[in-house]
């Protein structure tokens, strides 16, 4: 499955960038901004075809804001947003029920999910995604990449299981653009209870309800962080409670089959053959008639004018 389609959208950078040290690169979470945008905003309709227009708007009014307002992130020397492409990827292979709670999206949105790549073409700003694997894989894929190569890189996501990239050392931080914050290790310790290196592990024990991965019964968020924080892995975990030094710990050598594919199904694909190498995700500058004429296009003139207002 993996592989079978691949995409990417936007026009071709203006130059060929190799990344070099002490780049910084800025990975978009596009499916996660498309969601926040499609829940948090009115049902707006184009009116020549009432097509929805209220996520494509929310979109590209937190790209324009992310990428020309937002002082908490550095200028990036590369930049992508990544789309998750289909519902199905390498995980329901280890475990069909796999985000199986849940629903199929609203047409609404789906009827919207051409569009706001159109609208990365139009900032511009390419787009990427890949059959068989989550927007999470490429992201991880793509700061492997970049740490190898001696650049920062800055993951603009509200998703808490990019939480495990995080680090300080080689300057990989996570960018919660609806609640500006930014999160590193000092963040993350105060979020989960556990460091960075610590967050898969957790995730093995208490699961996530919202992937539908089960994780141990009984385990939850504040227990599985302080199992981590005292034994370790979840091998170190498990050991102990099969010696049965430990209550909790038994629990988890008791589920320890469910603990292992919980953390493989948490664990992040970090050698993904992306379709677009990091060194074609060169920053463009921005091009602000092309974006405005994209807005004009879905009935969407007002933004357009208030956008260009603050682009001046």
């Amino acid at each position: 499955m993996r592989g079978q389609l691949c995409r990417h959208h936007g026009r071709p950078p203006v130059t060929f960038r190799p990344i070099q040290a002490d780049d910084h690169v800025l990975l978009i979470d596009g499916s996660s901004f498309l969601w926040r945008a499609f829940y948090g905003a009115p049902p707006v309709t184009r009116r020549s075809d009432r097509h929805p227009v209220g996520a494509i708007s929310g979109f590209c009014w937190m790209m324009w804001t992310l990428l020309h307002e937002t002082s908490a992130v550095p200028p990036a020397s590369h930049r992508a947003v990544i789309f998750d492409a289909g519902r199905r990827n390498w995980r329901h292979d280890i475990l069909a029920s796999y985000k199986a709670n849940r629903n199929e999206p609203p047409d609404d949105i789906k009827r919207q999910f051409k569009p706001v790549r159109a609208a990365c073409a139009a900032l511009p700003i390419p787009s990427v995604e890949l059959a068989g694997y989550e927007a999470d894989d490429l992201i991880a894929t793509y700061t492997r990449k970049a740490v190898a190569s001696g650049a920062g890189v800055t993951i603009a996501t509200g998703d808490k299981d990019l939480a495990q990239l995080v680090d300080d050392r080689t300057g990989v931080c996570l960018y919660d653009a609806s609640k500006g914050r930014t999160m590193r290790e000092a963040e993350v310790l105060e979020r989960f209870g556990v460091p960075p290196a610590g967050v898969l592990d957790l995730l093995a024990l208490a699961g996530d309800t919202t992937d539908n991965i089960p994780g141990v019964p009984g385990i939850g968020a504040k227990r599985a962080a302080e199992l981590v924080s005292r034994h370790g892995s979840l091998e170190d975990i498990i050991a102990a409670g099969t010696a049965r030094k430990e209550k909790q710990a038994a629990k988890v050598a008791d589920h320890a089959a469910s603990a292992r594919i919980s953390r493989s199904l948490a664990t992040l694909d970090t050698a993904v053959p992306v379709p677009l190498a990091l060194a074609h995700l060169g920053a463009q500058e921005p091009d602000m008639a092309a974006f405005a004429a994209f807005l004009n296009e879905w009935d969407l003139g007002g933004l357009a004018e208030r956008l260009s207002a603050r682009a001046a």
